[in-house]
């Protein structure tokens, strides 16, 4: 279940069993932890979705290729079940990706400065250039009326792409270099944190009006929140993280615009709140704590604003994990990355799934 699916639907070498421990939610609460290696080694996958047969598509930010994992034939442990697409270019660098509603692979590749399409169907790739050089492209967020728009994280724009057309439209945001967004019926919705391995600081949440092409931005503090991770859950709720701030937040619209913003917080010092995402059914927010090497849990049936309370972290077994992207399946199972630490070469090759 990816993000936009959620939208508009309702939307390897190790078995442990970890108990949480962090917060108040029961310490005898067990989930188990399924991990599966790609198969390639020091691959670094980072985002990932399922498409509508359940196979599970990722991307190799060091392999340079997509992967997908049919779940119905892994092994724990091995690369069974997982087949790899390499891709047309060198140092694509392919590290954010998403499945659109009719079942097409789409990836930002940040070294190729490109948009790239996977057909399952034929296993052709088909790669649309961005008008900006260097843009650096990152997350990717299909809309109602089935566009892919994208970040352009150095570039400072959002960017459009027409699937029929194959062309490019791009619009400028403030500095801040976007990373990950949502686009609902009247805004695109992104998160601005600048670049903290740079000591580069943003601290904002932006938005574009889709009819007017304006922009505005809310102030996330402190000023090293780093907002960075973003989801759109199926009840229009718009949730993001705060990287440095060790936070877990949406945006309440039930007064006046801009949203107010409402915090949980993660327990401990330097989470690493990264991606996450939400299950509305059982009113859980998932998240990747990635400094921890953790898969976080708030429980909105126990969480209250401004504190831990309904906060469990889940340890993933390989140390040195530092889990990056995740998403659900159709069964509420949360399946996610090991990117290892790639900006450091530090390279990670493992898909983990976690049964609550």
């Amino acid at each position: 279940m990816n993000k936009t699916k959620n939208c508009f639907l309702f939307w390897l070498m190790a078995i442990g069993l970890v108990v949480g421990a962090i917060g108040v939610a029961s310490p005898t609460q067990a989930e188990t932890i399924t991990e599966y290696l790609t198969p390639t080694s020091e691959s670094s996958p980072a985002g990932l979705d399922f498409d509508s047969k359940g196979n599970l598509w990722f991307a190799e930010v060091n392999g340079n290729k997509i992967g997908k994992l049919t779940p119905s034939k892994v092994k724990p442990g091995t690369s069974d079940g997982i087949v790899e697409y390499e891709l047309p270019h060198a140092n694509s660098k392919p590290q954010y990706l998403m499945v659109s509603r009719d079942d097409i692979v789409w990836f930002s590749e940040m070294g190729g400065n490109r948009i790239g399409r996977l057909d399952p169907a034929t296993g052709i790739i088909r790669e649309y250039d961005i008008p900006t050089p260097n843009s650096e492209p990152h997350h990717l967020f299909e809309s109602r009326d089935r566009k892919i728009w994208f970040t352009e994280f150095e570039a400072n724009k959002i960017g459009r792409l027409d699937p029929i057309m194959g062309e490019i439209k791009e619009f400028p945001v403030n500095e801040g270099h976007p990373h990950d967004l949502v686009v609902e019926d009247e805004y695109v919705w992104y998160t601005q944190g600048g670049k903290f391995w740079a000591q580069v600081f943003a601290n904002k949440i932006g938005y574009l009006e889709l009819e007017t092409g304006k922009v505005g931005e809310i102030m996330i503090p402190p000023k090293k929140s780093v907002p960075h991770g973003m989801f759109l859950a199926s009840d229009g709720t718009i949730w993001f993280t705060q990287f440095f701030a060790g936070k877990i937040s949406r945006l309440d619209f039930s007064e006046d615009f801009p949203p107010k913003v409402v915090d949980y917080q993660i327990p401990g010092k330097r989470a690493g709140a990264h991606d996450l995402v939400v299950d509305y059914n059982k009113r859980w927010v998932w998240f990747v704590a990635n400094h921890k090497d953790s898969i976080g849990r708030l429980n909105l049936n126990e969480a209250e604003p401004a504190s831990s309370k309904g906060v469990q972290l889940f340890p993933v077994p390989t140390k040195g994990a530092h889990p990056s992207n995740l998403v659900l399946d159709k069964e509420g199972n949360v399946w996610f990355t090991e990117m290892g630490m790639y900006f450091r070469g530090r390279y990670q090759n493992k898909i983990g799934k976690l049964v609550p």
